[in-house]
């Protein structure tokens, strides 16, 4: 039996390892090899005020340049509310003082993409050895004629958001990228074999050592700055470790930063092939002087600094060993997904039921996405994960609380209202506690009954100080978002970028529900695919259908395992878990709805990211007795994610090298 066992597990090994393999050679001979000789940019006129100059149906939108160099293409920030338009466009590089058109481009507006640069390379590049001046001419020719799109531009000189693409990625650079990258591939797949179906390791150490070792092929494929919004988080946590340095202030767009932390092509949000040659090229660097400049007009994000904790440590213990900016920036990563993964380790640990339920959200793309970034979700995530597992904990436990663990719950529950205010609708589950087990004796014998709820009340009641205190600009916005001084069609004739609100909603409530049809009919495949982490990389990375199948399929099974429950949760506690989860839904919904410019007929930023620190609570809601699997496919289903999860990670590969 041994000696089949062996030689089952040999020859099931070797067919992972053939697979990835396979799909390496076959990615680097149709998708790398190509990729070698693109060109990437630098940028001309990166502004990002607000997306005001019209791409209107035969309108020519121009803007004045100089360059220097070959140009073989231009790269521009285009703004269409998601829903891209369908029709062409034709580019034109012009010489000013001739009127010649020096180059051009033609190409499909539908595949120009939101809010990001687009890549528009001329049909035979414009070469030049020095400095020139230049005008870029685009007309579109749109389908339907009254369609439009805008383009980002600076509200003060108009000028438009691009970039000029002017140069080769080094090849021998990417392509040892790629062999470094097929190696982790490869023990990343025998590892996770290993501790699934060979070591008999319990489930939080599988899931912690498969958890870890997938995240290395996520960082790798999706570096710094790919993850939605990392450039602001990233400089809050700069600014924090400034502050704890002793420089700078809080909550200002001021920062002072090493001259060596600065790149256009590492901080490119959308990663191209020239990202992987930069980071190879600068993974082991170290920084020449400790000189800082001030800088201004960075993006903060003004909320609860303890979410940027560890990024912050990360970029002091990158200046204390005089790293470099790009091993600064990993170092600041991995201590972000540290800290996620010890609070979903002790999650799974100490859950008395869906063990399956927190692995598997765990091992969503998009949460292996988030939790290898400096996001402040990964803080968000990880408190909204503990919380669940320790109260669910204290919901089965049958002996009576302890003041430690009332003192714990406490505490988890006041990192997790402040980190973002909207999941503070999580915090009354507390309430379910049972009754029975608040009276507890200290060693001189004396009861003491409810002192939980005297130390949650003056917790919450020290978070409410808190957020007013630091977060004046709080009190307004809710204000602002519940009333509005003007009518709908007063703002449509005069202001159409002002956003909606509650009291607009109210007093047109077909707008509204014409506003939520819309969303879900046109965007509402896009929400569920966000949320399992079918796009990735600022919304330009559409994951294939078919991993998501098999994701989606492990996570509806994690619902109905049941051999590792060793508590049955009841209805008012199942009630409970949804309702939780229901009003995060409902307030992200609401956010959502007042950055909605009155102008759009369907809800805009809203993303599936965001419901990721409750969703546990909705899965868990949904167990029940009808439908269970009784036999422990833990590790199974472990693996099967985690190894969809790496295919996930080379799909986003295919995609990165092609742009």
């Amino acid at each position: 039996m041994k000696v089949k066992k062996l030689l089952t597990h040999i020859i099931a090994l070797g067919a992972v390892v053939m697979a990835l393999c396979l799909a390496m050679f076959f990615i680097r001979t149709t998708f790398v090899q190509p990729a070698t000789a693109k060109t990437s940019g630098y940028f001309i006129s990166d502004v990002f005020d607000s997306p005001g100059v019209e791409f209107a149906h035969n309108k020519t939108v121009e803007q004045p340049f100089t360059a220097i160099g070959n140009l073989y293409g231009v790269r521009v920030r285009f703004h269409n509310a998601g829903k891209p338009q369908a029709g062409s466009f034709y580019a034109e590089l012009v010489d000013p003082s001739t009127g010649g058109v020096l180059a051009q481009a033609t190409g499909n507006t539908e595949t120009l993409l939101n809010d990001s640069y687009s890549a528009i390379h001329f049909d035979t590049p414009h070469i030049s050895n020095g400095r020139s001046d230049y005008i870029l001419r685009i007309t579109p020719t749109f389908a339907t004629e009254n369609a439009y799109m805008r383009i980002w531009s600076s509200a003060e000189s108009g000028s438009i958001a691009f970039g000029v693409i002017s140069y080769v990625a080094d090849a021998a650079a990417v392509y040892r990228w790629f062999d470094l990258l097929w190696l982790v591939v490869v023990t990343v797949a025998v590892v996770l074999y290993a501790v699934c179906f060979i070591f008999k390791f319990k489930k939080e150490n599988v899931f912690l050592v498969a958890l870890l070792a997938v995240s290395l092929v996520f960082t790798m494929v999706l570096p710094p700055f790919s993850s939605p919004d990392e450039e602001g988080h990233f400089s809050s946590a700069y600014q924090l470790a400034n502050r704890i340095e002793g420089e700078g202030f809080k909550w200002t767009n001021n920062l002072m930063r090493r001259t060596e932390d600065f790149d256009e092509i590492f901080e490119d949000r959308n990663t191209t092939v020239f990202s992987y040659e930069y980071i190879y090229k600068n993974f082991f660097s170290k920084a020449e002087s400790d000189e800082a400049v001030f800088t201004t007009d960075n993006w903060i994000v003004n909320d609860f600094e303890g979410v940027y904790a560890a990024g912050a440590a990360g970029i002091l213990l990158g200046k204390l060993f005089n790293l470099g900016y790009v091993p600064m920036m990993y170092l600041g990563r991995f201590l972000n997904l540290m800290v996620f993964a010890l609070c979903a380790y002790f999650a799974v640990k100490i859950t008395p039921l869906g063990k399956e339920v927190f692995m598997a959200v765990s091992f969503l793309p998009i949460t292996l996405h988030i939790v290898n970034s400096f996001s402040r979700d990964v803080f968000v995530i990880s408190i909204g994960f503990i919380f669940a597992a320790y109260l669910l904990k204290l919901w089965h436990q049958q002996e009576k609380y302890t003041a430690k663990q009332l003192i714990l719950l406490a505490v988890i529950t006041a990192l997790l209202a402040p980190s973002k205010y909207i999941y503070i609708l999580m915090c009354p589950l507390v309430l379910l506690l049972k009754k029975e087990n608040f009276t507890f004796s200290f060693k001189g014998g004396k009861k003491t009954k409810w002192i939980v709820l005297a130390v949650v009340a003056v917790l919450f009641g020290a978070v409410a100080v808190f957020m007013l205190f630091n977060n004046g600009w709080l009190v307004d916005y809710v204000k602002n978002t519940l009333v509005s001084a003007e009518s709908l069609e007063t703002l449509l004739a005069t202001n159409p970028d002002a956003t909606f609100n509650l009291g607009l909603l109210l007093h047109n409530p077909m707008v509204a529900l014409r506003l939520f049809i819309s969303t879900v009919f046109e965007n509402g495949a896009f929400y569920i695919r966000s949320i399992l982490g079918g796009v990735l990389g600022y919304n330009s990375i559409f994951i294939s259908e078919a991993f998501l199948y098999v994701i989606f399929t492990v996570v509806v099974l994690s619902t109905c395992c049941t051999p590792s429950d060793s508590h049955t949760l009841r209805t008012r506690e199942r009630a409970g878990l949804a309702a939780a989860f229901m009003l995060v839904f409902a307030a992200v919904v609401y956010v959502a709805v007042c950055w909605t410019p009155v102008s759009y007929t369907s809800l805009y930023g809203l993303q599936g990211k965001y419901l990721l620190p409750a969703l546990p609570l909705l899965l868990l809601a949904c167990k029940n007795r009808v439908i269970t699997i009784t036999k422990d496919i833990f590790r199974q289903l472990c693996f099967a994610i985690a190894f969809t999860d790496v295919f996930v990670a080379l799909n986003a590969l295919v995609i990165i090298v092609q742009r």
